[in-house]
């Protein structure tokens, strides 16, 4: 499965499985952002503006399946 990512220093895509939980995904992520980002402060939203936003830590054990991501 093909998951793209939008930031403020552009936009990203990762290869992903959907039994793949949320964190597993943290050291991909970070890989694509500059290396001044904090871990902790990474978001993510099904909403390009910030819509039910989370913070990744707060996903820990949720896999991409079960949020209905194919």
């Amino acid at each position: 499965m093909l998951l793209r990512f939008q930031g403020r220093d552009g936009q990203f895509r990762l290869n992903v499985e959907p039994e793949s939980d949320f964190v597993s995904l943290l050291p991909q992520i970070l890989e694509k952002l500059p290396a001044k980002v904090d871990p902790a402060s990474i978001t993510l939203s099904s909403k390009p503006h910030g819509g039910d936003a989370r913070q990744v830590h707060t996903l820990k054990g949720i896999t991409l399946k079960q949020v209905g991501l194919r």
